[in-house]
């Protein structure tokens, strides 16, 4: 009897401590003056994300209801305050004039057990000015041009695939699924000059490890939330976020592509190469060391999944929107035939870049689905928001919602509908510049991804809209 009273009061404690700890943290805005969502035990103000609703959703919704309260707003991950940004000057002073004291992003990395975490997106202070300083040449103006002959040939294969599935005058296609494997081809291709072929349903392996990284599963996004709210015990703990089957299959496929690369004189200038070169020289002029095996499978980790990942979703949204949106589709389609009138099809890398409108077409889709749909950043020290009294604290995370500026009917009239003339030269003059940043803002933007994903893109929907005809499915 006395040891269950004993275990009782116990209980009881734990419950109080609990208790208490958990207002304590959720008390933080309050304190601070900043207004905030009401949190819920025990996911904070992220009950629902990743269940009934998508991290997508829950950014626009919150930056519209608090948009007209301030400059900026809160929320709780799990017990962990963060900074919700809802005002554009708030924004470009985080992430461009005060870079400087909002370096990192604060995202899980744990080097030790998982090294394929520590990737350039993750990694923090000098050590991603570093790795970012020695990858920046990598995908040079020249270095993409070399690229478009196999883009292009990848995506007439594609546009082939889809032709030989079509049995009568119409027929219904997985866009996603189809975009999916044609970018994991084209990504393993020209930077890894591996022959995926995925788009023929001959390496299901590798998609599946796509779709682990990538899935936005309720699993995924509970594991990714508690990680990021506990990174110290998670690593006590040896948490992982990716399966050993994933880091044995990546270390494996690119590791042993690596070593038996750099047993032969003569490889293909690709982006696996540029990465050994790094591994194997340093520069003494500008004192830089070489980059470590992990290093070098991580930055391949990174470039391989969201590279694929970025390109695959914004093309399958600017087909989805197409079939949508037949004028669009037509004007599309008739200024491609343009451009290749007298070329037997085909069109040069500078012709691309002479599409206006395609181009046009490929900045809504990034506007409506941006791969980046949020920035995030970590105070290095406290900071004063410009023009108010909150102070963000240091360590504290911030959000800047671009899902939500992209939808800002005081930068877009009219922002559910996709209208790629937003981008014409004269419309783009009279906007706010920094309400549209896809691929994110300030030096610690996508640059690297950016370049090769609006290629990518460009090249496989000048390939689609000049022989397919897409409409809406009936239901």
């Amino acid at each position: 009897m006395k040891l269950f009273t004993l275990f009782v009061l116990i209980i009881l404690i734990l419950i109080v401590i609990t208790y208490c700890y958990v207002k304590k943290k959720y008390s933080f805005f309050e304190t601070h003056g900043v207004p905030y969502l009401k949190p819920q035990f025990p996911f904070g103000s992220l009950q629902k994300v990743g269940s009934s609703i998508h991290m997508f959703e829950f950014l626009i919704t919150s930056y519209n209801q608090f948009k007209r309260v301030g400059k900026i707003a809160g929320f709780y991950n799990v017990f962990e305050p963060i900074y919700l940004i809802t005002d554009i000057e708030v924004m470009k002073a985080i992430t461009v004039k005060d870079f400087n004291k909002f370096v990192n992003r604060g995202i899980f990395v744990n080097e030790e057990n998982e090294p394929l975490t520590g990737h350039l997106f993750a990694i923090e202070g000098d050590r991603w000015k570093f790795i970012r300083k020695r990858l920046r040449p990598a995908f040079t103006s020249q270095r993409l041009i070399s690229m478009y002959s196999k883009i292009s040939r990848l995506g007439c294969k594609l546009v082939e695939s889809i032709e030989k599935s079509t049995k009568s005058e119409k027929v219904s296609i997985d866009i996603k699924n189809v975009a999916t494997r044609f970018t994991i081809d084209i990504i393993s291709s020209v930077a890894f000059g591996m022959d995926s072929e995925t788009l023929n349903d001959k390496n299901e392996e590798l998609l599946d490890m796509f779709k682990e990284v990538i899935g936005a599963n309720r699993p995924n996004v509970v594991k990714f939330l508690i990680l990021s709210a506990f990174p110290n015990l998670a690593k006590i703990l040896k948490i992982r976020l990716f399966s050993d089957k994933l880091s044995d299959f990546f270390a494996k496929e690119v590791g042993g592509n690596i070593k038996v690369r750099e047993r032969i004189s003569e490889n293909p200038n690709d982006f696996l190469s540029f990465l050994i070169k790094l591994k194997n020289t340093a520069s003494s002029s500008r004192k830089t060391r070489k980059l470590t095996l992990d290093e070098c499978l991580a930055q391949a980790f990174l470039f391989f999944f969201a590279g694929s990942d970025t390109s695959s979703t914004t093309i399958s949204f600017a087909l989805t929107e197409l079939a949508f949106n037949q004028d669009v589709q037509d004007k599309v389609r008739f200024e491609i035939l343009e451009k290749t009138k007298g070329t037997k099809g085909e069109i040069s890398y500078e012709a691309l870049h002479e599409m206006t409108y395609l181009s046009q077409v490929v900045n809504e889709t990034l506007r409506k689905y941006p791969p980046g749909f949020s920035i995030l950043r970590t105070a290095n020290e406290d900071y004063k928001v410009p023009d108010s009294k909150i102070i963000i604290k240091k360590g504290s995370q911030v959000v800047i919602p671009t899902i939500g500026f992209h939808y800002d009917e005081k930068y877009w009239k009219n922002p559910m509908k996709f209208d790629p003339e937003r981008f014409t030269v004269e419309e783009t003059a009279k906007r706010q510049p920094q309400c549209y940043f896809p691929f994110g803002e300030g030096p610690r933007n996508c640059a690297l991804e950016r370049d090769l994903a609006l290629l990518m893109s460009n090249t496989e929907l000048q390939n689609s809209s000049k022989i397919l005809k897409l409409h809406q499915m009936q239901i």
